[in-house]
């Protein structure tokens, strides 16, 4: 992701592919996603109930939250600038 924004600096860009949970969704994000997707989850809660889908939903935020918070962002404008770890 990292390599097309800089190769596509004013591009939109989708993080897509092995996002499991809130980390990696935030990482996509700090790395230069505008927007991420994720089916694999969200179909698997799917077959469950509409119920099961919304907590996906709601467990997603919350980890991308936790990212915010550990990484000093106040919301995922702020992380895609926060410094990037080894």
């Amino acid at each position: 992701i990292a390599e097309v924004r800089a190769a596509c600096p004013k591009g939109v860009i989708i993080g897509s592919g092995g996002i499991r949970d809130g980390v990696d969704a935030a990482r996509a994000i700090r790395l230069g996603a505008d927007m991420v997707g994720q089916a694999t989850g969200v179909l698997a809660a799917a077959t469950l109930s509409t119920e099961a889908v919304v907590e996906h939903f709601q467990t997603l935020i919350r980890q991308m939250r936790t990212v915010c918070f550990c990484t000093g962002s106040a919301n995922l404008t702020a992380l895609r600038k926060a410094p990037l770890q080894d």
